[in-house]
């Protein structure tokens, strides 16, 4: 082969000749291992995100006529949990990811007063999967109160059947400042925490309850922790605008909340509470152009995210996410600062391994030569 051939050259020539090619050979491997090795994620979770969106369906039902929160069924592989806005019936819709109508769920004893967004996650009972339901709009900021509503997701798939759920705890909101109108609703996948952005024309307030205050039934005081701002970056220009619904990835590493004009994704930095992904500055993920959009989630793989109008027949917009954000996969979107550099230089780790791997080679190279030699 060629390479055999310039070293059976080098070996009837003179030293710097051989050292030459060698040269040539080592700086081959040199430049080849660093490639590989610095290969990182994302920089921004939009990376992950293949735009435009696409059209996965139509909803079907047309009792379905001013959704406002969407999330995907834990529990059951396929379905999506819908709701109207506020003037609704206490009633939660299942759906497919296309709209096929897979029936409607009753919450015993609640009221909805103006149901904002749906949230899945964690529970009391950790073979549980549930669903939160946030009655927390109030356009007037007059309520002393607001209410979400937690149910256990039902053990049976829907398939078309209207049906109850098994129960409902409702968790009496304050916020510590008095009434703040809101549309957005998150819960932390990992530890339960619950989230409420709020909706605002300049800026978007964020409260949150730890996961072990909400637990019961009964009244809890929200903690405000920040306030948004910046629009996010590649977005329409000005301040983030009216939050109007948000989601959190199943793997817990990504929020996505929407505007009226667009979605932003915070990455949460890796280890850190989900609180820790509003100091981030957030990238604008695809959207889709929808007359009054509100409704938004990830789907249950991470594979996907979707969005919904109000309005009756709406279209389920989609939008790829590669790789998927799923719980069971290694998600980081921005490379920890201690790995991409060294300590002693600012030398980036991957070309430390090329050099290890090059004087490794050059040892070898050294010896299959001299072995040549001696067979002469």
């Amino acid at each position: 082969m060629t390479f055999g051939r310039i070293l059976g050259c080098t070996a009837a020539n003179n030293t710097p000749k051989r050292m030459g090619a060698a040269a040539v050979a080592l700086l081959a491997l040199g430049l080849a291992v660093p490639a590989g090795a610095q290969q990182q994620a994302p920089a921004t979770p939009c990376d992950r995100f293949a735009g435009p969106p696409t059209v996965a369906g139509t909803v079907a039902d047309p009792s379905l006529i001013e959704i406002s929160g969407v999330v995907a069924s834990r529990a059951h592989p396929g379905v999506l949990w819908v709701h109207n806005d506020s003037g609704g019936q206490p009633t939660v819709s299942a759906i497919s990811p296309t709209g096929a109508d897979l029936g409607t769920y009753q919450v015993p004893g609640a009221e909805a007063t103006d149901w904002e967004d749906i949230a899945a996650g964690p529970g009391p009972d950790p073979d549980t999967g549930y669903l939160y339901v946030g009655d927390i709009g109030d356009n007037a900021e007059a309520r002393d109160s607001v209410q979400v509503h937690r149910v256990p997701e039902p053990e049976e798939a829907p398939d078309g059947t209207d049906g109850r759920f098994a129960e409902d705890v409702v968790v009496d909101l304050r916020y510590p400042g008095g009434p703040v109108n809101a549309e957005a609703l998150l819960i932390d996948p990992d530890t339960g925490d619950l989230y409420i952005v709020g909706k605002r024309q300049e800026h978007a307030p964020v409260f949150m309850a730890e996961a072990g205050a909400i637990a019961q039934a009964g009244d809890v005081l929200l903690t405000q922790i920040t306030t948004l701002e910046a629009a996010p970056t590649g977005g329409p220009p000005g301040p983030l605008g009216l939050v109007t619904g948000g989601d959190v990835s199943p793997d817990g590493s990504v929020v996505l909340l929407r505007t009226y004009l667009s979605v932003a994704a915070y990455a949460r930095p890796e280890g850190q509470p989900l609180a820790a992904a509003f100091d981030t500055t957030p990238c604008a993920a695809p959207r889709a152009d929808e007359p009054q959009g509100e409704a938004l989630g990830f789907l249950a793989d991470g594979s996907a995210y979707v969005t919904i109008s109000e309005g009756a027949a709406q279209p389920i917009n989609e939008v790829a996410v590669t790789p998927p954000l799923a719980a069971t996969t290694t998600t980081t979107t921005a490379p920890p600062a201690s790995s991409a550099e060294d300590d002693d230089g600012g030398v980036p780790a991957g070309v430390w391994v090329g050099v290890a791997v090059v004087a490794v080679a050059a040892v070898g190279l050294g010896a299959w030569a001299a072995l040549r030699r001696r067979s002469r």
